[in-house]
C-alpha cells in the first residue's frame, strides 16, 4: 500500500468515528429521553391518579406508593447512568483528531480506565431502568391482590 493510499484510508477511517460518534450521541439522547420520560410519567401519574380519589389513597395507595417512589428513584439513576456513560464516550472521541490521517503518534490510545467506566455505566444503566419498570409491574401485582378477593 503507498503512502497516498494509507492516508486516504486513515482519513475515511477518522471520518468514520467522527460519523458514529454524532450518530451514536443522537440517538442515545433521543431514546434516553424517550425511556427515561416514559418511565417518570408512568411512575409519577399512577401516584397522581391514585392520590386524586378517596378511596383508592386510602385502600391502594399505601400499598403501591413506595414501589413507585423506588421505580422513579432508579428512572432518575438510570437518566444518571446514562449520562455518565456517554460522557466517557465524549472522552474516549475527544482522543480521535485528525492528526491521525498523517501520522501514527497521533493514532487515538483508549483509555482502558475509560473502557471499563463505559461498560460499567452501560450495564448499571440498564439494570436500573429494568429494574424500574418491575416496580411498575411489582405496583400492579399488589394492587391486584387488594382488588381479588
Amino acid at each position: 500500500m503507498t503512502r497516498e493510499e494509507a492516508i486516504e484510508v486513515r482519513k475515511l477511517t477518522y471520518e468514520d468515528y467522527q460519523k458514529s460518534k454524532r450518530h451514536a450521541f443522537q440517538l442515545n439522547a433521543d431514546y434516553g429521553r424517550w425511556l427515561i420520560a416514559s418511565l417518570l410519567l408512568v411512575h409519577g401519574a399512577a401516584v397522581a391518579f391514585l392520590a386524586q380519589n378517596d378511596r383508592l389513597s386510602t385502600t391502594v395507595l399505601p400499598s403501591v406508593f413506595w414501589w413507585h417512589v423506588a421505580g422513579l428513584l432508579l428512572a432518575f439513576l438510570c437518566g444518571f447512568l446514562v449520562w455518565a456513560n456517554w460522557s466517557f464516550h465524549a472522552r474516549i472521541h475527544d482522543a480521535v483528531n485528525p492528526g491521525m490521517i498523517y501520522d501514527d503518534e497521533h493514532w487515538p490510545k483508549f483509555d482502558d480506565g475509560t473502557n471499563r467506566w463505559i461498560t460499567w455505566t452501560h450495564w448499571t444503566g440498564i439494570v436500573a431502568g429494568v429494574l424500574s419498570a418491575l416496580c411498575i409491574l411489582a405496583s400492579a401485582l399488589a394492587a391486584y391482590r387488594l382488588m381479588t378477593p
